[in-house]
């Protein structure tokens, strides 16, 4: 997968509140996503603050399935996408300080997960994602925004002489109000073979018209070089806004060009057979040490269904073996707890016995 990122803060602007994220988060297994917000929690910038967050939980959940392109249906990467954007939300909402009649900081966020040749956007805001197969451009996303809505709608703003339109307000942004309003919509696209996408904050693709953006992103030239050239004409244009645009072609195949320039010979028979040898003593290996930690390590983390679990061993899987065996499942909601527990479950919180565990729990729901 080739990856091109460019961005500008706009002719308006006085800095640079988008941001993105390009990133093999497992074997076959790559995050796309962009973000465009305004306010900066304890001194980080919105957007970057849910990138980050989503990028972090989604990361987590892959790590709990483990064998993520065999293990996940697609009804639970939708899932997967709804609970990451839910958690950036819900930290953008405590972190920002805001209320009812106040919003300190909002975010957009357009997130494309792709799994072995499967994509699946998540999307909240006016970012949009495009799909480009055989130099055709379609756009996956739709903004939401207020001025589109009317235009679908049959209506049309009432406008004065030829004072320029005001831009579109946001319907839906994340960090202004609790999850369940503001549920990402999500997407699923089978890709083929050469495919690319792209993704663009408003500031770059309201400023580009779709008869120019094509031919840009379609290009001969790198993936950064067409995306230099898409902000580019954001600029020319007069873009005002903040401008990023995330453009990754090869798109079912993950990890860098690199690692796909030469085909790797086959091993001779003896190396093979070294190689196997070398695989059995280390699975023996893990599996004395998994032992070993499952009688002497008890800790408490969440567990796929977002309750808490006590686990004997290693909250760490090694080659995809898990190094730990759950002991007890407690029917208690792990985002119930204080954030800075969940912290401490996502990385394994030590406990000395199961009757501390118990007490630990009870004390916390005693608060």
């Amino acid at each position: 997968m080739e990856v091109g990122v460019a961005t500008d803060v706009g002719a308006g602007q006085r800095s640079y509140e988008d941001a993105w994220s390009a990133e093999q988060l497992h074997k076959n297994v790559t995050l796309l996503a962009v973000a465009d917000g305004f306010g900066r929690p304890q001194g980080v910038p919105a957007a970057t603050l849910v990138l980050e967050t989503v990028r972090d939980a989604v990361r987590r959940e892959l790590r709990r399935a483990t064998f993520p392109s065999r293990t996940l249906s697609p009804t639970d990467v939708r899932q997967l996408l709804v609970n990451a954007f839910s958690e950036a939300n819900d930290r953008l909402y405590r972190l920002g300080g805001g209320s009812d009649d106040c919003v300190t900081a909002a975010s957009t966020c357009t997130a494309v997960l792709i799994i072995n040749d499967q994509a699946f956007i998540a999307h909240i805001g006016d970012a949009r994602a495009y799909l480009l197969r055989r130099n055709e451009l379609v756009a996956l996303t739709s903004d939401e925004s207020i001025l589109p809505e009317l235009v679908r709608s049959g209506s049309r703003p009432h406008r004065q002489g030829k004072s320029r339109p005001s831009r579109p307000l946001l319907m839906r942004a994340l960090g202004i109000e609790n999850a369940v309003a503001v549920a990402p919509k999500v997407s699923h696209y089978t890709l083929h073979g050469r495919d690319a996408i792209a993704l663009l904050t408003d500031g770059a693709h309201r400023a580009v018209a779709l008869a120019d953006l094509q031919p840009a992103l379609a290009g001969r030239e790198t993936a950064e070089a067409s995306a230099q050239r898409v902000v580019a004409l954001a600029r020319v244009a007069g873009g005002a806004d903040n401008a990023t645009v995330l453009l990754a072609r090869d798109a079912t195949i993950h990890g860098s060009p690199g690692d796909h320039a030469q085909t790797p010979r086959k091993p001779r028979v003896s190396a093979v057979m070294l190689l196997v040898a070398l695989a059995f003593f280390i699975l023996i290996t893990f599996g004395i040490v998994a032992w070993w930690l499952s009688d002497s390590h008890l800790y408490l983390g969440a567990n796929s269904a977002g309750t808490v679990s006590l686990y004997a061993g290693a909250p760490q899987t090694i080659y995809g073996i898990p190094l730990h065996v759950t002991r007890k499942t407690y029917q208690v909601p792990a985002q119930s707890l204080p954030i800075s527990v969940q912290r401490d479950l996502d990385h394994g919180l030590s406990v000395s016995s199961q009757i501390a565990a118990d007490d630990f729990l009870r004390e916390q729901a005693l608060r």
